[in-house]
């Protein structure tokens, strides 16, 4: 697949130099470009590396100047530069179309343009969209609906009930649709503890140009659903849990854990490891950091940081407690050393 300079542009909605340069055969990082190959940089301080490459062309902020390098210029270079990924990478229509090892209900509806790889199971009731893919091993529960133009990864379980829009990936060993994490303890006749198990009948319900790394788990509602709206981004290993709401755009970075009958809000970002606690809401545009941990509601808007090693929940309230009036301890402090030190002087 090649591209000329000025197709590449008209694609992007920019603005090629009146060099027009080799055609594109590929979109890549600047340490990996070769001839036919278009690059990115963000500012002037990378046009060294771009002198020292051999890529063939490059998209560029207007206010730069890339010398005789063949351009496209950008509002964005970086967002630009994830769109053309998408013309020169993006998944292939498998050529198999519904494959005889697959199972598939007599009463499911599977619109005329889905490919279904061998050992996938589509459940009783289930509706699959123009366009989508299912791999190899993915299992589609009953009365699931998962719409338009999907790409279903192998191995990915979505259990009954769930629903999924149009443009969405899931990629492999994802769950959706398990049980949420719920137990209600009790004690037996002799006095031992006992977990009640809360058996969900909510559902998860999943919006348009979502994507969901592999390894995920997205718990069904105890009642009600779940939700992840649109465009938001799942990094692998994300735990979602029972009645949880992400709100649109949102971003969420590896091995995070989001308790249940939470929500984050829209266009936030949630860094590696971060954890929010059950019943807390976390505002619209929050930045979360990495391993923070979210005990308490966040307004919109807020950048959260920090964290603390275990200790006895006792002893972590006190210093809770003691660590938001560092700031006044410590000028205390300072003054009390000063007196002292004046104290000193006026005794000698």
């Amino acid at each position: 697949m090649q591209f000329s300079l000025h197709e590449l542009a008209e694609f992007l909605s920019g603005e090629s130099s009146e060099i027009p340069g080799p055609l594109i055969t590929g979109v890549l990082p600047i340490e990996y470009g070769g001839p036919g190959v278009i690059t990115y940089i963000s500012d002037g301080q990378f046009l060294k590396r771009l002198s020292a490459s051999s890529c063939g062309a490059v998209i560029i902020s207007a206010g730069v100047d890339c010398g005789q390098t063949p351009c496209i210029r950008s509002r964005n270079p970086e967002a630009d530069y994830a769109r053309l990924t998408s013309l020169y990478y993006s998944y292939e229509k498998p050529q198999w179309g519904i494959s005889e090892k697959a199972h598939i209900s007599d009463d499911a509806e599977v619109a005329p343009g889905v490919s279904i790889g061998p050992f996938a199971v589509i459940g009783s009731r289930a509706r699959i969209g123009d366009g989508t893919v299912i791999d190899a091993h993915a299992v589609i529960g009953s009365d699931v609906t998962v719409g338009r133009d999907c790409k279903i990864f192998p191995h990915v379980v979505i259990y009954s009930g769930v629903n999924i829009g149009n443009r969405v990936i899931v990629h492999s060993g994802t769950v959706i649709g398990s049980d949420g994490f719920g137990f209600a303890r009790d004690l037996l006749p002799d006095g031992r503890p006992v977990n009640i198990k809360k058996y969900h009948h909510g559902t998860v319900e999943i919006g348009d140009d979502v994507e969901i790394g592999a390894l995920c788990g997205i718990d069904r509602a105890l009642a009600g659903s779940t939700v992840i709206g649109n465009g938001v981004k799942l990094d692998n290993l994300v735990q979602v849990a029972h009645n949880v709401v992400i709100g649109d755009g949102t971003v969420i970075a590896s091995q995070a854990g989001i308790a249940g009958s939470s929500s984050i809000g829209k266009y936030g970002m949630v860094g590696g490891q971060a954890g929010v606690r059950d019943h807390v809401a976390v505002g619209n545009g929050v930045i979360l950091a990495t391993r923070v941990g979210i005990y308490r509601n966040v307004p919109d808007g807020s950048v959260m940081a920090g964290s603390v090693p275990a200790m006895p929940h006792k002893v972590f309230l006190r210093a809770q407690s003691l660590f938001k009036r560092l700031p006044e301890i410590f000028e205390r402090v300072r003054k009390l050393e000063s007196s002292l030190h004046n104290k000193s002087k006026e005794s000698l």
